[in-house]
């Protein structure tokens, strides 16, 4: 009998039995790479310090992705919306800095929340992608380790 069941497993992909390796595991189309969510230095609200804070956003498909619509919340419910076209060519990140700017500077891949307060809270947060229809696509939860950045 054992011998039956090795058997059956070695020839049944294993996602048949609820077992799924990390290469099988499908990331989502965007996800949260890297939140720098303390900003170097002291919180003075200066331009430089609210930029330096920040939230990254990966494309995992090998295909361009257009992320209007697309939404970005921490616990407490402050919200960032990509309401003009952006899209994320394949394999590549946008950074979404919490203060002001120029969307494409200095980089093309920058973007900015346009706030003059911090969003995310130094002893933990949570930050949730929403699509256009609601639905949660990815979400990064930290508690505060040192150097102030977490990879998700």
């Amino acid at each position: 009998m054992k011998r039956l069941l090795a058997l059956v497993m070695a020839t049944v992909p294993a996602a048949v039995f609820g077992v799924v390796s990390p290469a099988q595991a499908a990331l989502p189309v965007f996800y949260f790479s890297r939140i720098q969510y303390d900003s170097p230095g002291s919180d003075t609200r200066s331009a430089g310090s609210l930029n330096a804070e920040w939230f990254k956003l990966t494309n995992s498909t090998t295909k361009p992705q257009q992320l209007r619509n697309f939404s970005v919340k921490d616990a407490a419910g402050k919200t960032y919306k990509f309401a003009v076209s952006t899209v994320v060519a394949p394999k590549s990140s946008i950074v979404v800095h919490t203060g002001r700017g120029s969307s494409g500077a200095p980089n093309s891949w920058d973007r900015y929340w346009g706030s003059g307060n911090y969003i995310w809270n130094n002893p933990g947060d949570t930050a949730k992608l929403y699509t256009p229809s609601g639905a949660v696509l990815d979400s990064c939860k930290w508690t505060r380790v040192s150097p102030g950045a977490t990879n998700c």
